[in-house]
């Protein structure tokens, strides 16, 4: 599997569910907006968010080369659980063409992929701007 790193760091917020979606989050190369009964759930990168907003900051993005086709089975679970077996913890999320995760260890990680048999190659210039 080809993996592409992300070098910039990325926040992950949350807000009341009913919240308006902030301007800010919706720019940069990366923003997952999640809305569920719970909670609003925004993940951008990290530059982007305000000083005074209360975010965990420091992830870092990795994504499955891609697209993948939906009948794939089995590549988050096998990648998480080399990371898992590493003591790496992530936090997953699934586009319509990939499946992405983010650590606060990136050198960790990509060391442990890469002994695991991956590739990861870095962003390029195109994606990792907008």
């Amino acid at each position: 599997m080809v993996l592409v790193e992300y070098p910039e760091p990325f926040a992950v917020l949350r807000f009341p569910p009913a919240s308006k979606i902030p301007a800010w989050a919706e720019q940069g190369p990366f923003t997952s907006i999640t809305r569920t009964p719970q909670e609003l759930a925004v993940i951008c990168q990290e530059s982007l968010v305000p000083l005074e907003q209360a975010a965990e900051r420091g992830w870092y993005l990795m994504g499955c080369q891609g697209p993948l086709d939906f009948s794939a089975v089995g590549i988050l679970a096998g990648l998480a659980g080399t990371l898992a077996d590493a003591g790496i913890s992530i936090l997953t999320v699934a586009t319509y063409d990939t499946d992405y995760f983010l650590t606060r260890d990136p050198d960790r990680a990509r060391t442990a992929l890469q002994e695991a048999g991956h590739e990861v190659i870095r962003a390029s210039s195109s994606e990792t701007s907008i």
